[in-house]
């Protein structure tokens, strides 16, 4: 038996003789095979131990920043609210998922450390005899579980990294969005309610201006024929308004109308994109028909993106997407 007894790893000092010379006793008949076997069931141990406290750690991490995503969720309904929500939802999958692979890697481990504790009863030495390692241990299982752990850390961090880009580029855009506000080229709902139906009919044409785009009617009357505005994109886009103002923002446009502005907007007017504008909302019966005749309908929360908000009116209309669906737009 090759011990040096001269380590700096003595013998405990028990106070009990029996235990003290009992264990001297096991040591001295121990062989090298035991010796090792015994080491090596111990490394084993360690190992799928300290994996179990690694994806433990990874699962905390990973519960803390989902804490705080329920924190960072944003209060308000402005016109980034729907991207904070998105941007926030991705990661959330995310978390949830890797949290999963690490609640799952830590079971494992934990069942592969337990497996190998009920080992320690019985001939460990067995074990390893001709370098074979029984599938009883079930540590080959660590090495895999390592890897998805690996995996998973790089997708959450990845995710973090976007999530935090998207955050920076929101807070820019809002900065932006506040400079608009505050300046002359927005204009208020609240100001758009106050209006006169000729004055609604002057703002839609100002804000079609604001777009960029030049305007051949700024007004209705009463040889419209449903056209009050009438405007051509940079693109040469034609395209036709009808203005129905609602005091206070209060009631709805019905189908009539709606039919009516079907009826001339292209034979008439030669409209490439026909839109129905209210700082009110637009009835189901509305709604339905406009849908079924490519007629876009621009009702007050729409109108605020588009006055108050300063998003291009094709944008959000989302005029480029409804035409590429289209294969009869030009």
């Amino acid at each position: 038996m090759h011990i040096n007894w001269a380590t700096a790893v003595p013998f405990p000092g028990y106070a009990s003789s029996y235990l003290q010379e009992t264990l001297r006793q096991r040591v001295s008949e121990a062989t090298d095979d035991d010796l090792l076997a015994a080491y090596l069931h111990w490394l084993e141990g360690r190992i799928a131990h300290e994996f179990g406290l690694a994806a433990k750690d990874f699962e905390a991490r990973i519960r803390t920043e989902q804490e705080h995503l329920a924190v960072l969720l944003p209060t308000t309904r402005g016109p980034f609210a729907m991207d904070f929500q998105r941007a926030h939802q991705a990661l959330r999958s995310i978390l949830d998922a890797e949290s999963r692979v690490a609640g799952t890697s830590m079971q494992q481990a934990q069942d592969v450390w337990r497996h190998l504790r009920e080992q320690t009863g019985h001939d460990v030495t067995a074990r390893y005899k001709d370098g074979v390692v029984p599938a009883f241990s079930g540590l080959e299982s660590i090495g895999s579980l390592k890897q998805q752990v690996d995996q998973s850390e790089l997708r959450v961090v990845d995710a973090m990294a976007r999530y935090r880009d998207e955050m920076h580029s929101l807070a820019l855009r809002e900065q932006e969005m506040d400079r608009f506000l505050a300046s002359d080229d927005s204009l208020a709902l609240d100001d758009i309610h106050a209006m006169t139906p000729s004055a609604f009919e002057q703002a839609v044409a100002a804000l079609a201006r604001r777009d960029g785009y030049d305007v051949i009617r700024d007004g209705g009357g009463a040889r419209d024929l449903g056209a009050d505005v009438i405007a051509v994109t940079p693109d040469r886009l034609r395209v036709v308004f009808q203005c129905k103002h609602r005091q206070a923002g209060l009631g709805k446009v019905g189908s009539p109308d709606i039919q009516t502005l079907n009826g001339t907007a292209r034979p008439e007017h030669k409209a490439d994109i026909v839109v129905a504008v209210t700082n009110g909302t637009f009835t189901k019966p509305a709604s339905d028909f406009a849908q079924s005749h490519s007629i876009h309908l621009l009702c007050q929360a729409r109108l605020k993106r588009w006055a108050t908000w300063g998003e291009p009116l094709l944008a959000v209309l989302d005029v480029a997407k409804t035409r590429a669906q289209d294969p009869m737009a030009a």
